[in-house]
Parts: C-alpha cells; sequence; structure tokens
C-alpha cells in the first residue's frame, strides 16, 4: 500500500547512510514533486531546522535538487533511477577506499605498543567454520594449510578458496594421505587444483591448521587424542605463526606433488600411451594409498588397478613399485 507524506514507511535507503526522518523527506518530495523547506516540515510535523538539515543531506548525496533561502527554498525530488543509482555508486566507492586502507589498519593493529589483544583465542566448535571464513578473507597474499583427520572442517565444497583464489589469493595445501581415501576426495581435490591450488600429499602430518598470509594461523586442538576435535585456537603471535609456517615448508618440501588433472603424456615413447587415468594412478600410489582405497578413489575394482601398475611396470621395465614411483618422476610424469 503507497504510504501518504505523514506516514511511516519501512526504511529502504539506510544503507545509503539515510535516517529514517532523511528519508521520509524524500519520500514525500516523491510524492509531492516539491516543496518549500517549511511547508515540508509542517507536512512530516519536524522542527523546521530539522527538515532543512535533512534536505541539505539529500542534496549533498544528490537525491534531491533545490536551494535553501531565509524565506525557505522549494526543494525537488531527483528521478530514483539516477539520484539512487548515483548514491549507491558513491557508497561503494567509499566502501572500496576503506577496504584499500586494511592493511594499513592492520599494520596499525599488530605493531600497538601494549600489543591488545589475546595472543591466541579459543574458537568453540561451533564458531569453527565462520571463523575459517573469516581468517580466508583476511589474506591477500597465501593461505598454507595442514588438513588430517578427524575433521573439524570436512572435506566439502569451501566456496571461499575458489572465491579467493579467483582473486588471486595462492594456496598451497599439505593433505594427509587418510584424507584421500575419503569418499569424494578425488573430486573435491580435482576442483581446488583446476582453480589453482597447488597440492602435496603427505604419510603423517604433525598437526592441522590453516594460516594467512603468515600473520593469522588458525590450529585444532583436541583435550585428548580419541577424542573429536574440541575447538581451534586463533593465533595472533608473530613467533607462534612464523613457527607453524616454517614446519609448513618443510613438510611441503618433503611431501609428494599431487596432479589429478589431466596431463599430456611424456616426450619418451616408452610412456607415449600414458593416460591422465594412469597419472592419477601414479599420483595416489606415490602418496601411500593402500590398492583398496586406489580402486575406490578411481572407481576401479582392485584386480583392475593391479593390471594397471602391472602394465605401467612392464612398459618401464620396471619390477617394483619403487622403481617405477622413480622412474615417473625421472620421466616427467609427476
Amino acid at each position: 500500500m503507497d504510504q501518504g507524506p505523514g506516514q511511516e514507511a519501512e526504511p529502504v535507503l539506510a544503507p545509503l547512510g539515510l535516517s529514517p526522518t532523511q528519508e521520509r523527506i524524500y519520500l514525500t518530495l516523491l510524492a509531492l514533486g516539491g516543496e518549500h523547506t517549511e511547508r515540508l516540515a509542517d507536512l512530516l510535523d519536524l522542527p523546521a531546522q530539522t527538515a532543512a538539515a535533512g534536505l541539505a543531506h539529500l542534496a549533498a548525496l544528490g537525491l534531491v535538487a533545490g536551494q535553501d533561502t531565509a524565506t525557505g527554498g522549494r526543494y525537488t525530488a531527483v528521478a530514483p533511477d539516477v539520484a539512487v543509482a548515483a548514491a549507491v555508486m558513491q557508497r561503494q566507492a567509499a566502501l572500496l577506499k576503506v577496504q584499500s586502507r586494511i592493511d594499513a589498519l592492520m599494520y596499525t593493529y599488530r605493531s600497538r605498543a601494549d600489543g591488545a589483544g589475546p595472543p591466541a583465542e579459543l574458537i568453540h566448535p561451533e564458531e569453527i567454520r565462520e571463523c575459517f571464513v573469516r581468517l580466508q578473507r583476511t589474506a591477500r597474499r597465501e593461505v598454507l594449510t595442514f588438513t588430517r583427520l578427524p575433521f573439524a572442517l570436512a572435506l566439502e565444497s569451501n566456496d571461499t578458496e575458489l572465491e579467493m583464489l579467483a582473486h588471486g589469493v595462492q594456496y598451497r595445501a599439505v593433505y594427509e594421505r587418510a584424507v584421500l581415501a575419503q569418499p569424494g576426495a578425488r573430486e573435491q581435490l580435482r576442483g581446488y587444483l583446476n582453480a589453482g591450488e597447488q597440492a602435496r600429499a603427505a604419510t603423517v602430518l604433525p598437526g592441522k591448521f590453516v594460516i594467512a598470509d603468515r600473520h593469522l594461523a588458525m590450529i585444532t586442538v583436541r583435550s585428548d587424542q580419541q577424542e573429536p576435535v574440541s575447538g581451534c585456537l586463533l593465533i595472533r603471535t608473530a613467533g607462534l605463526v612464523e613457527a607453524l609456517a616454517a614446519l609448513f615448508e618443510q613438510v611441503w618440501d618433503r611431501s609428494v606433488p599431487l596432479q589429478l588433472h589431466d596431463k599430456t603424456a611424456p616426450e619418451d615413447d616408452t610412456l607415449a600411451t600414458v593416460g591422465g587415468d594412469d597419472l592419477e594412478l601414479l599420483t595416489l600410489m606415490l602418496a601411500g594409498l593402500p590398492d583398496k582405497a586406489l580402486a575406490s578413489q578411481l572407481g576401479l575394482s582392485v584386480r583392475t588397478v593391479h593390471r594397471r601398475i602391472r602394465r605401467l611396470m612392464s612398459l618401464t621395465g620396471c619390477t617394483t613399485r619403487m622403481q617405477l614411483g622413480w622412474y615417473a618422476a625421472r620421466a616427467g610424469l609427476l
């Protein structure tokens, strides 16, 4: 139902910085076409000074046009398709300017003499997902992660990672071997890798954490090794975060690269018939997955996995899987 000049309406322009009174003034001018300041004040039962101040603010935003005088100037509402759209653009520009200052503000925050803010904050299980998303969105350069079982954050679609990758943030992840054996792991990893994530696999990881730009980290904690994750620590202390980043680099250097996307065959004629499925088999095999897990991830029977490995060993003249892995790396397959 349309609102009359003096009736209350649900605020819709508040995100533009308008108060309820200023919005009432604009909507009234839209309905009337135009009005003098004093008359408008009477219609809305407002002090003349309040009406004049509201009109001045609306004029600054480009929502109304007119001029105030000692006798009360006449103002008219600017068409919403022009005025409101321009005000939205102005607001967006202001927010982008604030966003561009985040790095400088964070530098000030971290360098305060009193070291305000706890060095670590306990994040309860129900808050982990939200904290995980926020932490990723603070990154401007890179995000480093260790992923292992049991999951506090399940290996599920991480839209935030895909969003940050699209904005140029680099992701490097090390996955514990057991994670790669989970149902659906291959499909999820393929999505991340195709989006730009760099991933490696390790037999066992010493912990589970995520680091943003080497200044903020979140690490899972448990009260007992046999119990599920009981929460996370959000770590702000530079020394602790740097230590976790150094640990990540050590494990990264010793881990097996994961390439689950298609790759062209190597120049070596001996391996000219090796296809993308064979490369995925080799990658997961070198990551340490047992044959049953290999079969599950690739959608094959264990017998087919054995047959494909025997075929690769025959092509390369290898007699053991260790030799096959060495040959594949030397030939540029991995």
